[in-house]
């Protein structure tokens, strides 16, 4: 009886056991786990006897894209098999139990459908003619990598661009997905109605408010992001303008002007034009009041005549039509007249006797500068601060007050702006002087008394008046060869020194000459 109670339940531990092999659900197959980088799977599953599979192509671990055929060589000893795939534990519907022959074999997927990334595919094989149903499966990891990167450009605004109020960003952005995320900021804050906003791809005008942001230059960035987390990004700068902008062109601060000086203006508005006034040391210009300039590059013109020479603050405000100004500030230096010039005209001569004329030469657009006159670094009596108009002017050095040397005579200009400008030149300052007509009266004196008195004593003068004459043209023909050819130079050379070395030479000729004429008797 215990042998038979036995035999029942072992009975029917065999069905239970038969019962939990026959029914094995799909979900519990291609649990396949990729571990690290190089993505190797774990192969667990079925191993039949009955059936093996090979993989012809492409190899395991490579990428796929688009549609591709899994090519498999698949033996079975009883025929035809059921194929269920598997891409990361989910089945791939075309192939669910879907009967497929032996041999080679292809097993299509399109790609496209499945997410980007390494993927792990696992081939479940079942032959339902055996009891239980035989089972194979065979794992393989791949690479779907459907989409690159995205691309992104900026259509308008252009290069340089001025944004105004609402200003549609047109953007073009190519990608293999036909969604993507945009990311938009400006001078680094992120918009909130463009933070990861799914867009669709291609062309497409996306509207900013440059009004929430100050004038001026701002920086947009943009960013375009893949669902799989590809980027691509661009950036630019936009000049932002709601309201009136001035600069000046071509001045900056200390520049010079003169006349009727053109100012050129740029004018940054999003109106036709705008209305400027300018401000002469917070005085309004009377030509430069309320006048209309264009948006862009425009120049007008404003008289500095009527404002002292020097440096003056310049203002200039700009309004729109509604009520926005802007103002620009700078120091401008008015030079109407400029640097004088200076030169000598004559004498040509390098040498100037007695009370001597000398003639220059005042450029200056001003009526009347002053000048004065410097021998060797000290004024001139007389010609201190004189009051003289442009252009040709002479005036008068008398030498005599002079040592006869060599001096040099400057002559400064200096405008009522104090500008100034001076001319140097060397001359030598020659006269006759009270000294130098007395020592020669003395030493002629004594050289003709010397034959004199020979004369008075009886000898004769012929030799001896002919021995001076001799003597006279020798000095003459002296100072002929060392170039005394003028009578300035005749001047500059008849000097103390010259006196006394030829009024001295000529005694002593008519001292010795009787010494060497020997002695004559008395006629």
């Amino acid at each position: 009886m215990k042998s038979n109670r036995l035999l029942a339940t072992l009975l029917l531990m065999l069905v239970f056991v038969g019962a939990i092999q026959s029914y094995q659900p799909l979900t519990i197959v291609g649990d396949v786990v990729i571990d690290g980088p190089a993505c190797e799977p774990i192969l667990a599953g079925y191993d039949s006897p009955n059936m093996s599979v090979v993989l012809i192509q492409p190899s395991n671990q490579s990428t796929l894209m688009g549609t591709v055929n899994v090519t498999l060589n698949v033996t079975s000893v009883n025929g035809p098999v059921n194929l269920t795939l598997f891409v990361n534990g989910d089945i791939y519907p075309p192939y669910n139990r879907t009967e497929i022959g032996t041999g080679v074999v292809n097993v299509t997927v399109d790609t496209l459908q499945l997410p980007e990334g390494n993927l792990n595919f696992t081939f479940l094989f079942e032959n339902e003619t055996f009891t239980p149903v035989d089972r194979e499966t065979y794992h393989l990891v791949f690479l779907v990598n459907n989409h690159g990167s995205p691309s992104l450009a900026i259509v308008a605004p252009g290069v340089d661009g001025v944004i105004t109020g609402l200003t549609n960003l047109t953007l073009n952005v190519t990608s293999t997905y036909t969604q993507v995320y945009l990311n938009i900021s400006i001078a680094g804050r992120l918009l909130p109605e463009y933070n990861k906003t799914l867009i669709f791809t291609g062309v497409n005008n996306y509207t900013i408010n440059g009004s929430l942001y100050e004038n001026g230059i701002n920086r947009v960035n943009i960013v375009v992001t893949t669902p799989e987390g590809l980027t691509a990004s661009v950036a630019r700068n936009y000049t932002f303008l709601d309201n009136v902008r001035i600069s000046t062109v071509g001045i900056t601060s200390y520049s010079e002007i003169a006349g009727n000086a053109e100012i050129k203006m740029y004018v940054a508005t999003p109106y036709p034009n705008v209305t400027l006034s300018a401000y002469v040391d917070d005085v309004l210009a009377f030509d430069v009041r309320n006048i209309t300039l264009s948006a862009g590059t425009v120049t007008f013109t404003l008289n500095t005549t009527v404002y002292s020479e020097g440096e003056h603050n310049f203002t200039f405000i700009a309004y729109d039509a509604y009520g926005h100004h802007y103002t620009v500030r700078m120091v401008l230096v008015v030079n109407n007249h400029g640097v004088p010039t200076v030169s000598f005209v004559s004498t040509d001569q390098d040498i100037i006797v007695g009370y001597a004329p000398v003639t220059i030469k005042i450029e200056s657009t001003w009526k009347q500068v002053n000048l004065t006159v410097f021998v060797d670094g000290v004024p001139v009596p007389g010609l201190i601060n004189q009051t003289v108009a442009p252009g040709e002017f002479t005036f008068y050095i008398d030498t005599g007050a002079f040592s006869k040397w060599q001096h040099e005579m400057k002559v400064v200009v200096v405008t009522d702006e104090n500008l100034t400008a001076e001319a140097k030149r060397l001359f030598g300052f020659a006269s006759i002087r009270v000294e130098e007509v007395l020592s020669l009266a003395v030493l002629l004196g004594v050289a003709f008394a010397i034959p004199l008195l020979r004369w008075r004593k009886g000898q004769g003068l012929r030799t001896t008046l002919i021995v001076d004459l001799v003597f006279a043209v020798v000095v003459l023909a002296l100072f002929y060869l060392i170039g005394v050819t003028s009578m300035a130079l005749v001047y500059w050379h008849f000097n103390l020194a010259s006196i006394w070395a030829i009024g001295l030479t000529l005694i002593f000729v008519n001292l010795i000459l009787p010494l060497v004429e020997g002695p004559v008797n008395p006629q």
